[in-house]
């Protein structure tokens, strides 16, 4: 009789209005609205509380910084988030140096965000197809955020408009916005795990203006915020007549589903599942900080274009190219994603 393969993939925990806490040598215990888990603390990749909870002790924290498992705390009336993280530790190859050299590089500075600006715009078009470049030809990097800034107010209108909900992103009392900013924090918890495993500092970001919150984490999420924001638009077209709270629950929920779909990914010839992407990205950034690779490559959903495969400097977790049946099986895929996603 063939033994079933242990799935080792850390899990990502999001406790709404969090009760209890209960911690043990190798395990913790989570009392939460809704339900309870009990779960190794080897097996926890990051943790989100949402709404109310409880009083956080020091063994808890200790255990969470041991383990390098970031926390992220998020209360439904407030737009920022608290968020606690482990020491950052010195990489071998000095990565937060060259974090900090290319950050006060202008030149480099703008050159990562624009890929990240430009991989957003790819990301939204399911919603707002652009069929010309945005940044063509832009260098500058005030110019870039204010073209952003431009995109992102048609695209939120049109996002609004599109479910028949009156209000706007930034606008404090919507239901809309408040899921939005809770799945945002879901996914800010999962990247963050990543930058501190490779030695970056959160709080050294590209794009966003350095303010309380780590701005690397919001950097790095640009590319993937239009994927995950139609998971989110789909679930509420779906529920119109649930209330907040269980709307944001099949939200969360979806997410997750959706960051188990199979996806092929052309810079690295590879059939991985989304949330691969998360650490990709962040491999990515490493690689070419630390000079492994002329070009900042991040990992996106695409098609197998053929020729020659692209020097990105990384590998992810997945099903890579000489497998048997490997070409059908990426059309196939990436196929079923353009349908969903319009990717173009």
């Amino acid at each position: 009789m063939k033994t079933k393969k242990r799935d080792k993939r850390k899990l990502y925990l999001w406790l709404p209005y969090l009760e209890n806490i209960e911690t043990k040598t190798k395990s913790a215990y989570f009392k939460y609205k809704g339900g309870e888990t009990k779960i190794q603390w080897t097996k926890i990749h990051s943790i989100m509380i949402y709404g109310g909870l409880p009083d956080i002790s020091q063994d808890f924290l200790e255990k969470c910084c041991f383990y390098k498992i970031p926390i992220i705390i998020h209360r439904r009336n407030l737009p920022k988030a608290v968020f606690i993280t482990p020491t950052i530790s010195q990489d071998r190859e000095n990565i937060l140096t060259k974090q900090i050299l290319y950050r006060e590089n202008e030149k480099k500075k703008s050159y990562i965000a624009k890929r990240l600006l430009w991989a957003k715009f790819k990301s939204t078009s399911w919603l707002l197809p652009i069929k010309r470049d945005l940044l063509y030809k832009e260098t500058n990097l005030e110019k870039m955020i204010s073209i952003e800034s431009w995109h992102a107010r048609i695209y939120w209108k049109k996002y609004f408009e599109s479910l028949k909900i009156e209000g706007s992103r930034r606008s404090n009392e919507n239901t809309l916005r408040k899921i939005l900013d809770a799945a945002s924090k879901f996914i800010s918890g999962i990247i963050l795990r990543w930058i501190l495993y490779h030695g970056l500092s959160p709080y050294h970001g590209f794009l966003h203006k350095p303010t309380e919150y780590p701005a690397l984490v919001y950097d790095l999420m640009e590319p993937y915020r239009g994927y995950i924001e139609k998971v989110i638009f789909d679930t509420i077209k779906e529920n119109r007549n649930e209330d907040e709270s269980k709307i944001l629950a099949y939200s969360i929920e979806n997410i997750k589903n959706f960051l188990d779909q199979k996806i092929y990914v052309e810079a690295t010839r590879q059939v991985v599942t989304f949330q691969e992407l998360f650490h990709g990205i962040v491999l990515a950034l490493r690689s070419y900080l630390l000079g492994e690779t002329p070009r900042f490559i991040p990992p996106l959903p695409s098609k197998p274009n053929g020729g020659r495969p692209i020097k990105a400097g990384y590998k992810l977790y997945g099903h890579k190219a000489g497998i048997t049946n490997f070409w059908p099986e990426t059309k196939k895929i990436s196929a079923q994603f353009e349908k969903l996603y319009f990717l173009s």
